[in-house]
């Protein structure tokens, strides 16, 4: 039986354990799973969540909670079962899991504040410590209580915490813990209501107009009686007084502003296809049980339709349903077409919202206030108090991956949780993932297709532009437009229609050089090219955001002759500007977009017909439904294509069929140009003549010979550390201790170890980065040696100053 004093409470550390706090008797009984405390932990304050009640106390000395957070839990057990499966899983401690999955911003924060002692006063006046020291002792003697971040600003991170540990046990300084931010909070507003009351005849003036107000409309908030009777409070403090006002406190939901609808959907006729596939899939819904469902349609099938009739039915049986988009850029149009057919709660959960906005509609989704969510990837970890269906929409998109930890892939979680919830999970792609169509196949999923689009309307026409036949596109002086894609582009202007034109390269140019010399501006930080940012006339990089002023001379030779080389869209949107003059052009990536609500308002013009020429990257690619587009064009091909990774044929494979989808979704039929160097590539042909099954056959048979997956799991080590050789070293003992850590039992045995070796980018963001990948067909065997791996590894990483992150099931291997 648990003890009501004694709490299991999970922090966010690096920490595969679990600790044990005294509850005050103030808070006994009233702490649940899943509420947010604050503890004591070493010398820090943390925030902490209580994830179970010990039966027996451990033998030594507890620490008492500081403080309970939550007046509701913010996860029940059968989250924290999804939390645990995820931590054991992607090797990610519970703390840290749970702490990505809830709303950020919630926390409270507290912050390290050092100070001098009258000790280190006299130690600064001798000078009798070493220079660092010195500089610690200088910089706290000007401030009474310094931040450690200030501290790392001033004097720097070398030798400053051995200094400050030092410093500490001299008695010379001290610090302190204090609360630097609360945290997200429940906000609450007061209301009044009329009480029962005879002598409300007798009020006068301002308190006979606030009663009879209140008196009409029942109970209203003290905001909106200010905004009837101004500086009311006086008055209701009076009425409070004399009983005739009642106040209470109510909570207030923050959501975001509703916006126009941009895309209402209409009921459509269904398709044999479609009807078949419901049939089966309202049967499963109202048998309630964990139900996979790969649903393969080729763009413009109707999937959507599928979508929103499996909801209204998930609705009716009193459940809820979570909608996952790859994309925020995505839920714009799904929240316009879901709200416009299915009259229920809906909202969104991604990182757009503000903060206080993702805390309460966490809130309302536990409590089955909310129905259906749209949300991005990290909304698959929401509570719900009933789930009955989750639909992935383009499954196969390597965005549901998380890159940090903990390393989860979304649509692998959503067959997790359906399964826990016993619901029914849908994924729903033009092009499904090579594991997800292998699992079809083998039966783990139910298989349906819907072949053919909607109205009977025809897949565009798709035409390959050979570039070897032409001039080097995108060379300098060159344009990257070929001839037939540019006289095409000028036939659909004529006509009056729209044409998408996409390039998976955002900037000016991906290439700064020096003509003079060769000299090409690289980042400092990284293993990469500056990109050339016109308009802000600036270098940066995409990965560490560094950014630097447009040079006006080579720093090796000096030459002034520096040049852009290569294309982005932003060089894309000048070209056409220069081409098409008369066009109405925009530009979609992620320079233009940042901003709140500017998808939405881009994807407005585009329907509304105000835009002519659309460019952008693979934002422009992914689910969106643009009726008025007659017209794509796929300037390079190849840069996917080219990829040093082994899902790069896959890849190219699913942009181009994925983007050319959106040519043709009208009544006009659409038309496609694929430029490219590799015109003989498989992905390119089968995308060509929109064959998945013939694209599917030969991406297998690479598989199969390279035992990459689905043939094989995989688990990625990725090591890093700012001393490239202390990496080196420590990678190489790593994989020596990896092979002697296989050879020790017969089930490590089947287990193929590659690396350790650089990473393909070997520098992004001031860290070296060498990785080591483990591969097998049992996951049983595979676990069993990334386990021990682990535990060999984690011990030895503070003092060789690298750091080890482990992918489960990566996607990305660079």
């Amino acid at each position: 039986m648990a003890h009501e004093h004694l709490v299991e409470v999970a922090v966010n550390l690096p920490l595969h354990k679990n600790f044990t706090y005294q509850l005050p008797p103030s808070y006994a009984g009233n702490a649940q799973i899943g509420m947010r405390v604050i503890v004591p932990f070493g010398k820090k304050t943390l925030t902490g969540y209580v994830v179970g009640f010990p039966e027996t106390a451990p033998q030594e000395a507890l620490k008492e909670v500081a403080d309970l957070l939550d007046e509701e839990p913010l996860f029940g057990t059968d989250d924290l079962e999804f939390y645990q499966w995820i931590a054991s899983y992607y090797y990610c401690p519970l703390g840290q899991t749970i702490a990505a999955a809830l709303p950020q911003g919630i926390n409270t924060s507290y912050s390290r504040l050092f100070s001098i002692t009258e000790a280190g006063h006299v130690a600064l006046q001798k000078e009798s410590v070493s220079e660092v020291s010195l500089s610690i002792l200088r910089a706290l003697a000007a401030e009474k209580e310094t931040p450690l971040k200030k501290l790392e600003k001033t004097i720097g991170s070398r030798n400053l915490y051995y200094s400050l540990s030092r410093l500490r046990k001299q008695g010379f300084i001290g610090f302190d813990e204090k609360k630097v931010r609360s945290g997200i909070r429940i906000k609450k507003e007061t209301w009044a209501a009329a009480a029962e009351s005879d002598g409300w005849e007798t009020l006068k003036g301002k308190q006979q107009a606030i009663y009879r107000f209140l008196a009409e409309n029942g109970i209203a908030s003290l905001r909106v009686i200010n905004e009837q009777f101004k500086n009311a409070g006086p008055a209701i403090k009076s009425l409070v007084a004399k009983g005739a006002v009642e106040c209470s406190e109510r909570e207030v939901l923050r959501r975001p502003v509703p916006v126009e609808e941009i895309m209402p959907e209409p009921v459509h006729t269904l398709t044999t296809e479609q009807k078949e596939i419901l049939k089966k899939l309202q049967k499963e819904i109202a048998e309630k049980a964990f139900f996979p469902f790969l649903l393969h349609g080729v763009t413009g099938s109707g999937k959507t339709e599928v979508y929103l009739q499996v909801m209204e039915e998930t609705l009716a049986q009193g459940r809820q349903c979570l909608l996952l988009v790859p994309e925020i850029a995505l839920t714009a149009q799904l929240w316009d077409r879901v709200c416009s057919r299915i009259k229920a709660s809906v909202s969104m959960l991604h990182s757009s919202l503000s903060g206080a906005e993702r805390f309460d509609a966490w809130r309302m989704i536990r409590r089955g206030e909310i129905q259906i969510v749209i949300g991005a990837r990290s909304a698959i970890f929401a509570s719900f108090k009933n789930l009955g269906a989750i639909i992935v929409d383009e499954e196969h998109d390597p965005s549901y991956k998380q890159d940090g930890a903990p390393r989860y892939s979304a649509r692998d979680l959503a067959l997790i949780k359906g399964r826990l919830a016993s619901a029914l999970v849908i994924l729903g792609s033009a092009t499904p993932s090579l594991e997800s169509y292998h699992n079809a196949l083998t039966k783990k999923y139910q298989l349906g297709l819907l072949p053919r689009r909607i109205e009977d309307r025809a897949l565009p026409q798709v035409t390959i532009v050979d570039l070897r036949l032409g001039s080097n596109a995108g060379g300098a002086g060159q344009s990257i437009i070929s001839a037939p894609l540019k006289d095409a582009i000028a036939r659909r202007m004529d006509k009056g229609e729209q044409c998408l034109l996409f390039l998976n390269r955002r900037g000016f140019a991906p290439l700064y050089l020096c003509q003079q010399c060769g000299y090409t501006f690289r980042c400092p930080n990284c293993d990469v090219s500056l990109i050339h940012h016109y308009r802000d006339k600036k270098l940066r990089c995409h990965y560490c955001d560094l950014s630097t002023p447009l040079p006006e001379s080579c720093p090796q030779c000096k030459s002034f002759f520096l040049i852009p080389l290569g294309w982005g869209t932003e060089r894309l949107e000048k070209e056409i500007q220069f081409l098409f003059p008369e066009a109405r052009t925009a530009r979609m990536d992620r320079d233009t977009t940042a901003a709140k609500g500017a998808t939405r308002n881009l994807l407005k013009r585009i329907i509304l017909g105000e835009l002519d020429i659309l460019i952008g990257t693979q934002m422009i690619a992914k689910g969106h439904h643009l009726p008025g587009v007659t017209l794509v064009g796929v300037l390079c091909a190849d840069h996917s294509l080219n990829f040093p990774d082994y899902r790069a044929g896959e890849r190219t494979f699913q942009l181009l069929t994925q983007v050319a989808g959106r040519a043709g979704r009208g009544a006009v039929h659409g038309a496609v140009y694929i430029q490219t160097y590799h015109p003989e590539h498989y992905s390119i042909i089968c995308a060509r003549e929109h064959n998945y099954q013939k694209f599917f056959s030969a991406e297998m048979k690479h598989r199969q010979e390279l035992n990459y997956p689905p043939y094989t799991r995989m688990i990625n080590f990725r090591l890093e550390g700012n001393n490239q050789e202390r990496l080196i070293k420590y990678a190489r003992d790593l994989g020596n201790a990896a092979e002697q850590l296989r050879s020790q039992g017969r089930l490590t045995g089947h287990v193929e170890i590659l690396g350790p070796a650089p990473a393909p980018w070997g520098k992004l963001k001031g860290k070296y980065r060498y990785q080591m990948l483990l591969k097998s067909p049992h996951m049983q065997s595979l676990r069993l040696l990334a386990s021990r791996i682990i535990n060999h590894a984690q011990p030895r990483l503070k003092a060789s100053g690298v750091s080890l992150s482990v992918d489960v099931d990566p996607v990305f291997i660079l």
